[in-house]
């Protein structure tokens, strides 16, 4: 008797726990099981174009209910469902060159403003500073896909629904910081004040100046409800340009290069020293090009006017980072034949480990191997989900090998 009191007392405490998440999943923190989920959604577009379908890699529990039309320069998204929450997928660039102009239009203009879209007034705000500048890019795309999105976030307030999950790999990261920054500061009355959101940005290039990276963070990050979940040796990141404010060379470098001989990265100094020398002429060059790109969009996007750009392309890294490991790639033989050679295996031992002492006979890395998203979503599992990844049907995906 007595244990099947406890029994039904601990059956019925286990459905009301269930019952007050399902109500609440909007919650502070970062949360593995979430960025998990997250991860394995932002992966959906590479199944279906590798693969025709995402069955493989959606999380259990979670019901895709709407995809958008392809819109402006190649962007779409996705709509999930879980309990109570809404989550809105953008798809990363694709093959498509207008994707990438997306990402090259980096000129700068203010995260307060208007751009008009064949006579639409997308009247945005990303932040309150008036110093605050955003990439021309990922604004333009954000302003074709806003209508369409709050449409589907006001359907979703209407059925009661109030918990909205933002996530998005590399480009797609980028947009889904950014529409986090135009919902947070829509006017009163647009959206439901009962709305809860949470943004889970992976891989994502930069998207603002200073100004805007602080606001983001003392008003959106500050609350535990946004992160940045980055490999350090993914270059995209870093990306588009950002240079170190003062002079030439920046104490920061020589300390860098003088004591810190495992974290130095020459390139990276080459790149900022380069961009404070020539800032002038680079700022001309990124607003000259955005003017080019700018006149050429009519043929995929209508009229646009675009408010006029900012001087400054020094982008701001995102603050609540979460870094993970970088990658490792398989060993590779770049000659498989070498075990049937015994002149070449006499001169190449094998290590304790099993594979050649030699690095060399192994393939290196292809471009950007860094940055792939199954390779995120496989490496996050083996560090936070140890017996996930052992069971994964493909711990890399043959097509990044």
């Amino acid at each position: 008797m007595m244990k099947n009191l406890v029994y039904t007392s601990l059956l019925l405490l286990a459905i009301v726990s269930a019952t007050q998440d399902t109500k609440a999943q909007v919650k502070a923190g970062f949360d593995i099981v979430e960025a998990r989920d997250m991860l394995a959604i932002c992966n959906s577009f590479t199944f279906l174009e590798l693969y025709g379908s995402d069955e493989d890699i959606l999380p259990a529990g979670y019901d895709k209910v709407y995809t958008s039309r392809t819109m402006g320069m190649d962007n779409k998204f996705q709509i999930y469902e879980q309990g109570n929450m809404a989550v809105i997928n953008f798809r990363g660039s694709t093959e498509k060159t207008v994707s990438w102009v997306e990402n090259i239009y980096s000129a700068m203009i203010p995260a307060h403003g208007t751009i008009m879209l064949e006579g639409y007034a997308f009247n945005y705000v990303f932040a309150r500073d008036t110093a605050a500048a955003v990439h021309s890019g990922y604004a333009l795309a954000l302003a074709d896909m806003s209508e369409t999105i709050i449409h589907q976030i006001k359907d979703y307030n209407d059925r009661g629904i109030y918990d909205i999950m933002i996530t998005g790999h590399s480009q797609g990261g980028a947009l889904a910081q950014l529409l986090r920054a135009y919902l947070e500061n829509l006017p009163t009355g647009v959206l439901s004040p009962n709305n809860k959101y949470k943004t889970y940005a992976f891989a994502h290039p930069m998207l603002g100046n200073k100004e805007f990276a602080h606001e983001y963070e003392q008003r959106i990050a500050a609350t535990g409800t946004s992160f940045s979940i980055i490999n350090p040796a993914d270059p995209v990141p870093r990306m588009p340009l950002a240079y170190e404010e003062g002079g030439l060379i920046t104490e920061k470098d020589i300390t860098s290069l003088l004591f810190d001989r495992e974290n130095f990265h020459a390139t990276e100094m080459a790149v900022g020293m380069a961009a404070r020398l020539f800032e002038g002429k680079l700022n001309k060059l990124v607003q000259f090009t955005g003017n080019n790109i700018n006149g050429n969009l009519s043929t995929v996007m209508g009229d646009v006017t675009m408010p006029e750009y900012v001087d400054g392309i020094n982008f701001a890294l995102m603050g609540k980072r979460v870094e993970m490991r970088p990658f490792d790639y398989p060993l590779i033989l770049r000659d498989s034949t070498i075990f049937q050679n015994d002149s070449l295996m006499a001169i190449n031992p094998i290590g304790a480990d099993g594979h050649f002492i030699n690095t060399e006979l192994y393939k290196d890395s292809p471009s950007f191997w860094q940055h792939k998203p199954y390779n995120y979503y496989s490496a996050f599992l083996k560090t936070y989900f140890p017996a996930m990844y052992a069971d994964l049907r493909w711990k890399h995906l043959p097509e990044n090998l």
